[in-house]
This record gives C-alpha cells, sequence and structure tokens, in this order.
C-alpha cells in the first residue's frame, strides 16, 4: 500500500532521515523553524510551483535529521495550490515522521490538522507552539489529556523561550528511530459501515499513497478526485464504483456524505477541547501585589517572604514543622508532640501503626510466624508506609506551586530574584524547588521541572540535595544539643552548618553549567501574566500530573528498596539479628567504619555512626534511631553522648550528615527525573565525595578553634 517518491534534482543528505513540519498559517512555524534548525540549509521551489520550500538540518544524538517546511494550511482537501503541495508530500513524500504544530493559543482552531495527519499516520509529533503566550492569555491546555486522544507524543515549546526545545528534539528522534503508533481511527457515525467495507476492499490493493486503507476509504466516500485517481491507477475500478453506489445509498438517506465526514472530526476535536483546554478571564490592569513583587528594591524580599511563608504553612500542615521546633525550643515538647501527631503524615503514621498491629495480630491468629509474618508486618506495611506518607507533603506542596504558577504570582517572583539568583548560574525560576527542599527534598527534585533550561534542570537536581530538610536538621539539633548545649549557644554550629551547605549548592550549581559547556546563565523570558484566580481544574492537571509521576517511579522504588534495606537490618549471615550489631547493615557499618577515621573517630563510636550513615540513606528520621539502638541508649542525647565525640568532631559529622544525599526517597526522585542510573549514582557518588571533603573541612576548622 505505501510508496514514497521525490523529486530527484533535490539534494539529499545520505543516509539522514527526513522530517515534514506541517501546520496552519501563523501557529508560529517558521520561527519553530528556525528556532530548530539554527538557519536555512536549502531554498528551492516546490516541483511545479512557484511556491518556496525550505530545508533546515536538525542534529539528534550526533544524527542529522532534514526538516522538510510545509506550506501552511488548514486541511489536506487540495483546494489551494498551498493545500496540494502538503498534501502531495504528505501522501506522496520522502519522510519518516511528521511534526504537526498546533497553535496553544488557539487550539480549537488549529486542531484539526494535526487531526488528519494523525489519521493519515502513526509517526507524528505535535508541538504546541506559543506556550508561553498561552499562558499569559490565560489559555491551559492538559498536555496529558491531549495526548492521550491524539495517541501520539505533545510537546509544549516556545519558539521564543526555547522552552521545551530538548523534549521536542528527543521524541522526533524516538519517532524517527522507533516508529509511531497506529494512525488514529475516529468514529465517522452513520459512515462507519461504508468505510468499513471499504477499507476492507482496499487492504488487498497497491495504492501508492502513503495512506492506510481506512483513510482512502473515507476519501472515496467523500468524493476526492486525488484518492479516487489513485485507487483508479491501482485497478481499483470496481472499489471505485462501489465508493460511488454507496456515497449514493447515504445521499438518498439524507446523509451528506462530506458533511457527516467533516462534522465527526469537529465533534472530535470539540470534545478533546472541552476535556482539555480551559480559558480564563483576565484582567488588563496591575495592582498593588504586582507593582510590589515588580519593584526592584523591594520585590526579592516581598518574593521571597511569600514563598516561605506558604510553604511553611504547606510543611506546617503535613509535618507540623517549623511549628513543632518552635515549641520545642519555647519548652512545650508535649503540645509540640501533639500538633505533630494530627499533622497529616502523623496520621498516615499512627493509621499504619494500627494496621501493623491489626496484622501482626491477625497472622499469629492464623498461626503465620517467622520470615513470612516479618516481612509482611516490618517490611511490605513500612515500606507503603513510607510511600503513602510523602503523598500529601508532595500533593500539597505540588498544589501551592501550581497555584504559583497559575495565578502569576510565581513567574512575577521568578522576575524579581532573577538577577541574585543568576550569580548561581541559576534563573529565577530555581526558587520554587530550593525553598520546598528546606521542607522536603523529593518535592524539590520534582519541582525541577519548572525550570525550561537543560542545564539548569541538571544543576537543580544535583544541588538540592545539599539544601537541609526538615529530617536533617532534627538531627544537627540533637548533634548541636549533646556538643554545644542547645539553646542560642548552638547557633553558631548551626549556622555555619547551613553557610556549608548553600555554598556547596552554589559551587556544584556552577560545576555542572561550567562541565556542560553553558558560559552564561539561563536566560528567563516570560510572559508575564496579570495576577488572576486560578481555575481548579487546572491546579488538578497540573498537581496530579507530578504525583503520578512520584507514585509510579519514585515511589515504586522506595518501596522495593525499603523492603530490601529491612532485610538488611532484621537478618544477619546467622539468620534472623538480636541487636543491630549481628544484621548484614550492622556488618556493613563495621566494614564502612574506616570512613570516620579521618576524624580521628574510633572503635565503637565508628561502627555506629557508620551504621547511622548507612541507615541514614534510607531516611534521615532513623539516624538517631540507629544510634540509640545500636548503642543501647534510652534516648538520641544520650545516644550521642555516649559516643564522646569532641567538639570538632561533632562540628565535622554535622556537616557529614547534613549534606550527604538525604534519603532513598530523593535518590528516586533523582532517578525518576534524570531516567539514566548513570546520572543517578553520578549524584550520589558526587553527594558523598563533596560532603566527606566539606566535613573534613569543618574538621580542620573545628580543631583550630576548639581545640
Amino acid at each position: 500500500m505505501l510508496a514514497c517518491s521525490r523529486d530527484p534534482a533535490e539534494p539529499r543528505l545520505e543516509g539522514a532521515a527526513r522530517v515534514a513540519v506541517v501546520g496552519s498559517p501563523n501557529v508560529g512555524k517558521s520561527t519553530l523553524f528556525t528556532r530548530l534548525t539554527g538557519r536555512v540549509a536549502h531554498i528551492a521551489n516546490w516541483p511545479g510551483t512557484t511556491v518556496e520550500r525550505k530545508e533546515g538540518l536538525l542534529k539528534l544524538d550526533g544524527k542529522t535529521v532534514v526538516l522538510v517546511d510545509t506550506p501552511g494550511v488548514y486541511s489536506l482537501a487540495g483546494i489551494s495550490e498551498e493545500e496540494r503541495i502538503t498534501r502531495d508530500y504528505l501522501l506522496r513524500g520522502d519522510w519518516d515522521a511528521v511534526l504537526v504544530l498546533v497553535d496553544a493559543v488557539a487550539p480549537e482552531k488549529t486542531l484539526y490538522m494535526a487531526l488528519h495527519v494523525r489519521e493519515l499516520t502513526g509517526r507524528v509529533v505535535v508541538a504546541l507552539t506559543k506556550w508561553d503566550e498561552a499562558h499569559a492569555r490565560g489559555v491551559h491546555v492538559h498536555v496529558d489529556q491531549l495526548e492521550r486522544a491524539l495517541k501520539a507524543p505533545v510537546i509544549p515549546v516556545s519558539g521564543v523561550t526555547g522552552e521545551g526545545l530538548s523534549e521536542l528534539r528527543r521524541a522526533i528522534a524516538e519517532v524517527v528511530e522507533a516508529g509511531g503508533a497506529e494512525p488514529l481511527v475516529i468514529d465517522y457515525g452513520v459512515l462507519e459501515r461504508a468505510i468499513s467495507e471499504l477499507a476492507r476492499d482496499l487492504s488487498g490493493l497497491e495504492v501508492e499513497l502513503r495512506a492506510p486503507p481506512r483513510w482512502i476509504a473515507v476519501k472515496l466516500l467523500e468524493g476526492d478526485e486525488y484518492a479516487l485517481r489513485a485507487v483508479l491507477r491501482a485497478g481499483g475500478s470496481r472499489i471505485v464504483e462501489k465508493a460511488e453506489k454507496l456515497r449514493q445509498e447515504l445521499q438518498r438517506s439524507g446523509v451528506d456524505v462530506e458533511e457527516a465526514a467533516i462534522a465527526a472530526r469537529f465533534r472530535f476535536v470539540d470534545s478533546v477541547c472541552r476535556k482539555a483546554v480551559v480559558r480564563l478571564l483576565l484582567r488588563e490592569r496591575r495592582g498593588l501585589l504586582e507593582r510590589v513583587l515588580l519593584h526592584p528594591a523591594a520585590g526579592p524580599f516581598a518574593s521571597l517572604a511569600l514563598l516561605l511563608s506558604l510553604f511553611t504553612v504547606v510543611f506546617a500542615v503535613n509535618t507540623g514543622f517549623p511549628l513543632t521546633l518552635i515549641l520545642e525550643q519555647l519548652g512545650f515538647s508535649e503540645l509540640a508532640e501533639s500538633v505533630e501527631s494530627y499533622t497529616l503524615s502523623g496520621l498516615i503514621s499512627s493509621l499504619f501503626d494500627s494496621l501493623s498491629r491489626a496484622l501482626d495480630r491477625a497472622l499469629a491468629e492464623a498461626g503465620v510466624s517467622g520470615p513470612l509474618a516479618g516481612i509482611l508486618v516490618e517490611g511490605f506495611l513500612p515500606g507503603a508506609a513510607l510511600v503513602l506518607t510523602f503523598f500529601p507533603l508532595i500533593f500539597t506542596a505540588l498544589f501551592i506551586l501550581a497555584f504559583l504558577e497559575d495565578s502569576g504570582v510565581g513567574p512575577l517572583a521568578a522576575v524579581s530574584l532573577h538577577n541574585t539568583l543568576k550569580r548561581a548560574g541559576l534563573s529565577g525560576r530555581a526558587i520554587y524547588p530550593m525553598l520546598i527542599s528546606l521542607g522536603c527534598n523529593v518535592p524539590g527534585v520534582l519541582s525541577t521541572r519548572a525550570s525550561t533550561d537543560a542545564t539548569e534542570r541538571l544543576e537543580l537536581i544535583f544541588s538540592i540535595p545539599f539544601i537541609p530538610c526538615q529530617a536533617r536538621l532534627v538531627v544537627l539539633l540533637a548533634f548541636a544539643a549533646a556538643y554545644f548545649g542547645g539553646g542560642f549557644q548552638a547557633l553558631a554550629p548551626l549556622a555555619l552548618v547551613y553557610a556549608a551547605s548553600f555554598t556547596m549548592l552554589l559551587l556544584t550549581s556552577l560545576a555542572i553549567r561550567k562541565l556542560r559547556g553553558a558560559r552564561e546563565p539561563p536566560e528567563l523570558l516570560l510572559e508575564l501574566p496579570p495576577l488572576h484566580k486560578p481555575s481548579l481544574k487546572v491546579l488538578w492537571w497540573i498537581t496530579w500530573d507530578y504525583v503520578k509521576h512520584f507514585l509510579k517511579r519514585a515511589g515504586f522504588i522506595i518501596f522495593v528498596l525499603g523492603v530490601a534495606l529491612w532485610g538488611l537490618t532484621s537478618y544477619g549471615p546467622h539468620g534472623p539479628a538480636s541487636t543491630p550489631a549481628e544484621s548484614f547493615a550492622g556488618i556493613l557499618g563495621k566494614h564502612l567504619s574506616p570512613i570516620m577515621l579521618p576524624f580521628g573517630v574510633h572503635g565503637s563510636a565508628a561502627e555506629a555512626l557508620a551504621f547511622a550513615m548507612l541507615a541514614g540513606l534510607l531516611a534521615k528520621e532513623v539516624v538517631l534511631l540507629s544510634l540509640v539502638g545500636f548503642t543501647g541508649a534510652a534516648g538520641p542525647l544520650e545516644a550521642l553522648s555516649s559516643l564522646g565525640l569532641t567538639g570538632a568532631q561533632a562540628l565535622a559529622l554535622m556537616v557529614f550528615y547534613t549534606t550527604y544525599m538525604p534519603c532513598l526517597a530523593t535518590l528516586s526522585a533523582v532517578y525518576s527525573e534524570t531516567a539514566s542510573l548513570k546520572l543517578t549514582l553520578a549524584a550520589l557518588a558526587w553527594s558523598l565525595a563533596a560532603a566527606l571533603a566539606a566535613s573534613l573541612l569543618a574538621y580542620a576548622l573545628g580543631l583550630a578553634l576548639l581545640g
């Protein structure tokens, strides 16, 4: 059925794939074409016409792809010369994939062309152009929903800011390399019986068109002369006669075939747009908040205060932090515990504690014991609890992020902080993940998607794990209380640890930017929308898309590795371990204890600290519990004091426990966002090496100051 041809006079790079670029007029095709290719490599006229044909070269993973720009058209009807050229190239050209452009500002008008092409072939990538402009005009498109409807990759892009271009290149490379899905099938209603009959007859005919039998069948019913002649040339006169007979039967029953076909396509477009497009009415005048956020002097402080306040509320609702910390410092420990138990994370933990006890009882009554009961009660259930405990925190943090972005507050804050952050090789957008990470690094890593610069995103993914989260703050405070007296006298070592963490963040960011060959900080090109009330539907789209990604990938990894770590801490070479030191984890800690030698820590103290370091890779929340279990102390402060560290050693270990990879969940998020085991291991290795180097410097400083 399929055949392809090209003008032999046209130049062609040997072995290079060709991608047809198709779209309606004014969809942003020329801007995107220039942005992808840099320059036009070849200009000529389309054969037999005076219409200009442009070709450009696009580099994809070392391979060269030729982009062929087709004239802007609204359909493939072949009424105008431009439509005939585009139709001929799609039906007979030598393309390997088709890039269809849909205007994100006006998807209702430009989606029809994409639908037409998707019925023709599955080797399609859809670029949703003018993405930045759409948001500024109050137009929101749910990309996942559109992708599901078209059954093809849909990539939001901006030819002005460059947003989405890397993802678009990857999507084109995948379709060129691996091919696409089957052509899209839409419901033509009363025409379906006739279409099916004709498509069945056409399936055995060699028609020289790059189109599936169903597409040709629809065109025959519509009376399309181009398709009709192609079928006749292939010897399908009986099929043409049958098509005409079916067409007349439909018309006698009151069905206008062409109108019915067009109406079916517009029904499809309308159905998709009703589900995937939201339009908001924006006011033009800027209010007081906008003027404050954009003020050159007050803007950065106001933005920082606003963002910090919002994310503080998020963490207080989910974990109690920093409210619980303040209450403890004021001497209201019982009230702090009570507040923490009624937070979302506290309630989920209580629920799983109850489930654990109920399951334990049920298994005992059923006579199930030993390893099976252990893995169910202490492996699977805590693994699920670890994933679900993160769920409300990630959901609310990302909901606030979506609110900031959709309301217009986020872009304004990003602009006001851009000049400060670009000194670290980052744009103003980096402030979101950095602030979120003060509470938890997992949503911080996930929210790096807000970055439109691929290098900046990698900078953030590698740098964010250095930001002290609330779990590490608890470890820090325990060390400070045990060795520096707690209270305000502990502020100096705490300030030094935070200074070390953010210095490592900045150095890591700059180093990655340099390694990637990016000399200038990322640009911040934003179309600033006026502040407006966001749509709940859009907030749900954005939030759920992020959370779903976490549950599918990071959540699965957390669950599996959590169970594996339970095995390491519960069993040793001789079976179930009665003490942590007898477990595989304890033995590993013993072997890792030489890592404490540079700090002058030896013997059982080094083994306990190394074991806690290993447990801290699962979650920093268990560092103190591990020390308590390993030393047999009554509580964290007693456990830390029993190690007999000097002030310099304690300071060095505070830096070390704060700056190496915070937890398994963060590591899973790094893998989830990079989709690369190599980069994930590199991030882990870098965090360990950098933490060790920084803590040794802190040790030297501590020896000089504290003796």
